[in-house]
C-alpha cells in the first residue's frame, strides 16, 4: 500500500460515495446535514483533502463517543469520527477490500455471511444485509436438516475493542515494507482512543462501515483455519458450531478458541452454550437484531390492535420485562400512536435502557402528553444512563418548542440543571450534553436569556449536531455562530452554511474573512454563492439544470432571478448534494428552488401582461401559499399545465415528508420518506417542466 494509492482522486471519491450510500443509518443520521454541506463543494473539498494527505498536512483527530446501553448493563461505544477521518478510513478499507477479496471470496455465503462486498468499484460497499442474513439462516436450516442437531453458540467479548492494529495491517499487507501502513496504524491509534494520553494499538471505531469490513479482515485467518470444519459458520462475531454429536462441537470449540487467543481475542464464556436443538427454531437460537428498523419505518404500518397484541407477546412477567427484543423493536418503529401501548412503553423505559432508541422513536409520534413529560422529568434526574437522560432532554425540548412555553413544573430548576450539564466535559455524557444544550437553545427562544452561549465551549461535533436548533440570536455578531466559523475544525462551520445562505449572512457579518475559515467551509460557501468566487461570471444554475435535467442553455437565469439568484443557487446546490444520499431532503430543497423560480417568473409574466400571471401576494402583503398559486383551475396551471402539474405534484409530496409534517392532514397516516422511484418520476417531469419554463423566461 502507498499513500498515493489511498489518496488518489478516484479512491477518495469512491470512499465518499460508499459513506453516503451505506446502510449504517443510525450512524449516518448524525451526520446527514454535514454530508450535504460537504457534498455541495465535493470536488474542491476532495481536492484539498488529497493535497493535505500527499503533503503530510492531514492529521487524524480523536473521535467523540456515544455510549449506547446494552442489555448486560454495560455500553456499546459508538465512535463519532470527524467527516474527513471517515473518508480516509473508508479509502483505506477500499484498498483492503481489493487485496482481501480473492482470499475471502471462496468463504462468502458458505462459511462467512456478514459484510459481503458488492462488485469492485460499486458505490455500495456491502450487499444488502437482508440477502446475506437470509443466507446465514438458510445454512442453519441446512445443517439441521442434515442431521447436525448439536449446536454451539460462540461469542467474542469486546470484539472491536480488542482488534490489534499490528496484526490487522500484517493480515492485509503481509509483505509491504514501506512506511505507509505504519501511517495508517497511527491513524487507527488516534481513531480508537478518546484522547492522546489514552492512545493504544488495538480497537476499531464502531459505527463506520469501513470498520465492519476491517473487522472481517482480522477474522479471515480464523475463517480459513476453520473452513474444513463443516459445522463452522459466522455472522460478524456471532459464531455457530454445528455437529452430529456433542463431541464434534466440542472439538471445533477447542480449535476455534486456540485461534482466537492467538489473535488476542477473548471468548465470552458467559454466553457460550452447547445444546441439542429440538427444532429448526431451536437451532436458530436468539439471532442478533442487525437491521435498523428506523430506516425501514414507514414501509409497513401496523394497526393499533395488531401492534398491541404483538407487543404483549414480546413482554412477560410481573412487572413486565422484554422477552423478545426483535419483535418489540419491530413494533415500536411501525406502530401507530396508541394510548394503551404508550402506557406499557412508559413502564418499560426505566428498566430497558438498551431499547431507548426504539422507545423514544415511538414517543416521538405523540404530541404533548403529561405522562410522557412526567417520565422524562424523572429520567433526567434519576436515570443512571447518560444516553437515556439525553433522549429525555430532547423530548422536553420538543415539548417546550411546540407549546411555545416552558411546560415543566419548575422551568427555572430544569434550566439550571441543563446549564450544569452543558458545563461538563466528560466523554460519557456526550448525548446528555446534546439533549441539555438542545433544551437551552429552545429555552433561549422562549425566555430571551442567552443560553446558547454555552455552545461556544462544546466539542465541534456536538456544536454541529445543535446547528438546526440554534435560536435567531445565535446569528448575531459575537454570538455562537461566529465561534462556529472560527473553529479550526470544519464541522461547526459546515453545519451553519445552509443557515447563512438562508439568512443572507456572510463571514463579513461576523468580522471574518474567507481565508480565516477552514477550507471546507470556504469551499461550500462559495458554491452556495454566499461569498464570491474568483473567475469569469458564468451561470451555475444553467449548468446544473442542463446536467441533471437536460434543460437547454441560452436564457439567463441571472436576468430572471436578479437579486434572488444567489438564494436560488444555494437551494439548487443543496438539492444536488442530497440527490443520491438524501432523497427527502432533495425534494424539500428542489421544491424551494421551484417556488423561488416560480415567484421570479410570475413577476416577469405580470410585467408583460401574460395570461399565466397570477396573484402571489395577498391583501396583507403576505405570500400566497405555493400550492394555492398552482391550483389546477388557476390561471398559471391552465395556461402552463406541464409546469403547474409538476410543481404542484412535488409541492404536495413535499408536504407529506416527515420533516414537514408527521401525519397526512386528510388521512392521518404517518408521513413517508421519498422513495427512489418517486424521485426518478419527479426528475422525468422536471425535464419537461423546466424546458417549458425556460421558454417563458425573458
Amino acid at each position: 500500500m502507498t499513500l498515493s494509492q489511498l489518496a488518489s482522486r478516484r479512491n477518495l471519491e469512491l470512499a465518499w460515495r460508499r459513506i453516503t450510500t451505506g446502510g449504517n443509518y443510525q450512524y449516518k443520521q448524525l451526520y446527514r446535514s454535514l454530508y450535504y454541506a460537504y457534498e455541495v463543494a465535493l470536488d474542491a473539498n476532495l481536492r484539498d483533502l488529497r493535497q493535505r494527505l500527499l503533503g503530510g498536512a492531514f492529521e487524524a483527530r480523536h473521535p467523540e463517543r456515544i455510549y449506547v446501553p446494552k442489555a448486560s448493563g454495560l455500553h456499546r461505544p459508538l465512535a463519532l469520527l470527524n467527516i474527513e477521518d471517515q473518508i480516509v478510513l473508508q479509502a483505506f478499507a477500499n484498498l483492503a477490500a481489493k487485496r482481501m477479496q480473492r482470499r475471502r471470496a471462496p468463504l462468502q455465503s458458505k462459511v462467512v455471511f456478514s459484510n459481503i462486498l458488492e462488485k469492485p468499484d460499486s458505490i455500495f460497499f456491502f450487499r444488502r444485509w437482508q440477502d446475506t442474513y437470509g443466507a446465514f439462516q438458510r445454512r442453519i436450516r441446512k445443517h439441521y436438516a442434515g442431521g447436525m442437531r448439536w449446536v454451539g453458540d460462540f461469542d467474542l467479548a469486546a470484539f472491536y475493542d480488542t482488534i490489534s492494529h499490528e496484526l490487522l495491517l500484517r493480515t492485509i499487507y503481509p509483505r509491504t515494507t514501506n512506511g505507509d501502513p505504519d501511517w495508517i496504524g497511527q491513524c487507527l491509534r488516534t481513531w480508537s482512543s478518546d484522547r492522546a494520553v489514552s492512545g493504544h494499538g488495538h480497537g476499531l471505531p464502531q459505527g463506520p462501515l469501513a470498520s465492519d469490513f476491517l473487522a472481517e479482515c482480522f477474522l479471515l485467518p480464523i475463517d480459513l483455519a476453520l473452513r474444513k470444519r463443516r459445522g463452522y459458520i459466522r455472522y460478524v462475531d456471532d459464531i455457530r458450531l454445528f455437529g452430529a454429536t456433542e463431541n464434534d462441537v466440542r472439538a471445533d470449540l477447542i480449535e476455534i478458541e486456540r485461534h482466537c487467543r492467538e489473535r488476542g481475542l477473548i471468548p465470552q464464556t458467559g454466553k457460550f452454550a452447547i445444546k441439542r436443538a429440538q427444532s429448526v427454531q431451536d437451532a436458530m437460537g436468539m439471532l442478533p437484531s442487525i437491521s435498523d428498523p428506523q430506516h425501514e419505518a414507514g414501509t409497513e404500518k401496523i394497526d393499533k390492535k395488531d401492534a398491541r397484541r404483538a407487543f404483549l407477546s414480546a413482554i412477560s412477567g410481573k412487572p413486565y420485562r422484554v422477552t423478545d427484543k426483535t419483535r418489540l423493536r419491530y413494533i415500536l418503529y411501525r406502530a401507530e400512536p396508541d394510548s394503551d401501548l404508550l402506557r406499557l412503553v412508559l413502564r418499560l423505559i426505566p428498566h430497558h435502557p438498551e431499547h431507548a432508541d426504539a422507545f423514544f422513536a415511538y414517543l416521538g409520534r405523540f404530541n404533548y402528553r403529561k405522562p410522557i413529560e412526567r417520565l422524562c422529568l424523572t429520567l433526567v434526574e434519576q436515570n443512571p444512563y447518560p444516553y437515556v437522560r439525553g433522549e429525555a432532554w430532547h423530548v422536553l425540548a420538543r415539548y417546550s418548542r411546540e407549546a411555545r412555553s416552558m411546560t415543566a413544573g419548575d422551568p427555572r430548576a430544569l434550566t439550571t440543571r441543563a446549564i450544569s450539564i452543558a458545563k461538563q466535559r466528560t466523554q460519557e455524557n456526550f448525548v446528555e450534553r446534546w439533549g441539555a444544550c438542545h433544551f437551552l437553545c429552545v429555552s433561549e427562544a422562549l425566555t430571551s436569556s442567552r443560553h446558547s452561549r454555552f455552545l461556544k465551549y462544546q466539542a465541534p461535533l456536538l456544536q454541529s449536531l445543535l446547528a438546526p436548533v440554534l435560536p435567531d440570536a445565535a446569528f448575531g455578531k459575537g454570538e455562537v455562530v461566529e465561534s462556529y466559523l472560527e473553529r479550526t475544525t470544519p464541522e461547526p462551520g459546515l453545519s451553519v452554511c445552509s443557515a447563512l445562505h438562508q439568512r443572507g449572512l456572510t463571514p463579513t457579518t461576523f468580522g471574518l474573512k474567507v481565508n480565516q475559515l477552514p477550507s471546507q467551509v470556504g469551499n461550500t460557501l462559495r458554491e452556495l454563492g454566499v461569498v464570491s468566487a474568483p473567475g469569469s461570471k458564468i451561470d451555475p444554475i444553467a449548468e446544473i439544470l442542463n446536467a441533471r435535467y437536460a434543460v437547454p442553455r441560452g436564457k439567463s437565469w441571472h436576468q430572471l432571478l436578479r437579486a434572488e439568484y444567489v438564494h436560488a443557487l444555494g437551494l439548487l446546490k443543496q438539492a444536488e448534494a442530497a440527490f443520491a444520499g438524501g432523497r427527502s431532503f432533495w425534494l424539500a430543497c428542489q421544491n424551494s428552488f421551484n417556488q423561488t423560480v416560480f415567484l421570479a417568473l410570475q413577476r416577469h409574466l405580470a410585467a408583460t401582461g401574460h395570461q399565466a400571471a397570477c396573484t402571489i401576494v395577498d391583501k396583507k402583503g403576505q405570500l400566497v401559499d405555493f400550492g394555492v398559486t398552482l391550483d389546477a383551475n388557476g390561471p398559471f396551471s391552465k395556461n402552463c399545465p406541464t409546469i403547474g402539474d409538476c410543481f404542484g405534484d412535488m409541492n404536495t409530496r413535499r408536504n407529506y415528508l416527515p420533516m414537514s409534517h408527521p401525519y397526512e392532514k386528510k388521512t392521518a397516516a404517518q408521513a413517508r420518506y421519498l422513495k427512489a422511484q418517486e424521485r426518478n418520476r419527479f426528475v422525468a417531469k422536471l425535464q419537461t417542466a423546466y424546458a417549458d419554463l425556460v421558454a417563458l423566461m425573458p
